[in-house]
């Protein structure tokens, strides 16, 4: 993998994460206060962690739209910081770029007020929209246009890929502590049925829109089990997403029973969240390989 290609692909991989943290951040939230956590206690506990994913989400947008000019423009790095300019003004690519820019930027500064009015999630929850609609238009699916199917296949897809991996992470990670004290376990438990529910509805929505994309991208089977980049890397991501499959049904039927019981139940869920958060980011690694490779259907 030469330098561009992996900047670029480095680049999406670090785009992807933030925006799926921002999304599992939003949604955690809304069910922290209808558990009972109060505002204040529920900004202070994502706050640091929203502020460093958008970060990143504003470096990398950057970093990609450096590393996109020096694609377009068949030249080295050192040589694309002369044709960013010119990508960003004249093609469609440059435009949702910089409008994905702003997206994620307004999400840093809303993130990084100390302040918990409601009409922050809102302008947050819009912002994200908008990211999702300029972000999809810059893969394959934007190449007919905005009015199409496979448009917003991709559109559901990377959103809904977004609240899978960020219900995951943020839960693992963040919203659920308990290393202070007895956490309560009733509230925690109602935290994580909403959660469940809501990722259940996002994994439907992921392999509805997964199977379009493929059948559109791909084509035919021999085409799938051809030697090539894009395709390896389809089948990587179809493995993967088994097995956080897997780890989430074992969540589902298993570990949320336990988690109601006792706090070694909880710590158990925990560290399968933990594990199906790294699987859901290794995912999303294959899923930028795909952006950077032309499909067989368009060869």
């Amino acid at each position: 993998m030469d330098s561009v290609l992996g900047l670029q692909v480095g680049s999406v991989v670090a785009l992807n994460a933030a925006f799926a943290w921002l999304v599992g951040s939003w949604l955690a939230r809304r069910w922290l206060l209808a558990s009972g956590v109060p505002r204040a206690d529920a900004e202070a506990l994502l706050r640091a962690g929203d502020i460093v994913a958008a970060t990143l989400g504003v470096l990398a947008t950057v970093t990609m739209l450096w590393a996109s000019a020096a694609v377009m423009g068949g030249v080295s790095l050192q040589e694309a910081k002369d044709v960013v300019w010119q990508m960003l003004t004249m093609t469609s690519i440059g435009r949702a770029g910089y409008i994905s820019f702003f997206a994620i930027t307004l999400v840093l500064v809303i993130r990084a007020l100390r302040s918990t009015a409601v009409w922050r999630e809102w302008t947050v929850l819009v912002a994200l929209g908008l990211f999702a609609f300029v972000r999809a238009s810059m893969g394959h699916a934007g190449e007919n246009g905005y009015w199409t199917l496979p448009f917003a296949a991709e559109v559901i897809h990377l959103t809904a890929m977004g609240a899978w991996t960020g219900l995951v992470a943020v839960s693992a990670w963040k919203s659920m502590p308990t290393d202070a004290g007895q956490p309560d376990l009733n509230r925690l438990a109602r935290y994580l049925d909403s959660m469940s529910a809501a990722a259940m509805v996002a994994v439907g929505a992921v392999f509805i829109t997964g199977l379009f994309n493929a059948w559109n991208r791909v084509g035919t089977v021999d085409n799938l089990f051809g030697n090539s980049i894009y395709t390896t890397a389809l089948l990587i991501k179809v493995g993967l997403v088994g097995a956080a499959l897997i780890l989430g049904g074992y969540n589902k039927f298993v570990g949320l029973a336990l988690a109601r019981g006792s706090v070694h139940g909880l710590e158990r869920v925990k560290f399968v969240l933990k594990v199906e958060s790294i699987v859901l980011l290794v995912v999303l690694f294959a899923a930028a390989v795909l952006t950077s490779q032309q499909p067989p259907a368009a060869m």
